[in-house]
């Protein structure tokens, strides 16, 4: 495989972060307004507080990075940014990227409410809708929308399915609240649905590009084995979300060992994907 450039990775790995934690903060709080009440001192707790603003400190930073690799590319200096923001296609795309970013991290680390959660989940989409301009979707000439509505859904169930996970997971160890087990059942109502959306999404933004090529040339290929490891991966994230689903239905609460271990692989699944939408498909 060719050298993995850590620059654009990074930047790809900042956004899908801050775009998973700000959709599911904003998923698990606004689709649960019963828990009103109780919602500002479980979300505005030490740890949900500080992954909040990891997340809206990584949707902050990737934007500025992503702006300085795009500087370095074409050797222009700062003084030339009015310009590349004005006049080119990327410029458009990385404005309407960095303020879909600016209000998801100010609306990340707002007290939670109704009207703030709902600004969130917005927000969190507009970043998923924008991220659909940084992969394989942005050079798709035959169906550019389409493409990127697969990509923008992709991110966004995701971050409904494993960024819900990593917000329930967190509000459910404080111990002051008292609705585990109804916060647990909405979250697995949430990726019964939303985890299928996930896989199916991928499944056909993987077919847009690999439709009618010989299986030989898609499994030589750099992109071929990266597809295949993302798939393993997402196996196996399923397979443990299959095992945690079952035992919310039966009353039981998962085992948070078990749900760490799912967000483990599920963010290595991130670091693949951000590979995989820098590597060119076989026959480019």
């Amino acid at each position: 495989m060719e050298a993995t450039a850590w620059g654009p990775l990074t930047a790809k790995m900042l956004l899908y972060v801050g775009a998973l934690m700000a959709v599911g903060r904003g998923s698990v709080a606004f689709l649960d307004p019963e828990w009103k009440a109780g919602a500002r001192s479980v979300f505005d707790t030490a740890m949900p507080r500080t992954v909040a603003r990891i997340g809206a400190l990584a949707l902050m930073a990737a934007p500025l990075l992503l702006l300085q690799l795009q500087l370095d590319a074409l050797e222009m200096t700062r003084a030339d940014i009015p310009v590349l923001l004005a006049d080119t296609a990327w410029g458009h795309g990385w404005s309407q990227l960095t303020m879909a970013c600016l209000l998801a991290s100010v609306a990340l680390v707002l007290p939670v409410a109704r009207t703030t959660s709902l600004v969130l989940l917005i927000a969190s989409l507009g970043v998923a809708a924008a991220l659909g301009g940084l992969g394989h979707a942005a050079a798709d000439e035959q169906w550019p929308i389409g493409a990127r509505v697969l990509d923008a859904m992709h991110v966004a169930a995701m971050g409904a399915w494993i960024g819900g996970l990593l917000t329930t997971l967190l509000i459910t160890r404080v111990p002051a609240f008292a609705l585990r087990d109804a916060a647990w059942r909405t979250f697995s109502r949430t990726a019964t649905i939303m985890a299928p959306v996930t896989v199916l999404t991928g499944v056909g933004s993987g077919a847009r590009l690999l439709l009618g090529m010989p299986p030989a040339m898609i499994v030589s290929s750099d992109y071929g084995f990266l597809l295949l490891v993302k798939t393993v991966l997402v196996i196996v994230v399923l397979a443990i979300g299959a095992r945690q689903r079952s035992r919310i239905a039966r009353g039981a609460a998962p085992v948070n060992r078990t749900m760490w271990v799912e967000i483990g692989v599920a963010t290595f699944v991130l670091w693949v994907t951000a590979v995989l939408t820098g590597t060119a498909p076989p026959g480019e």
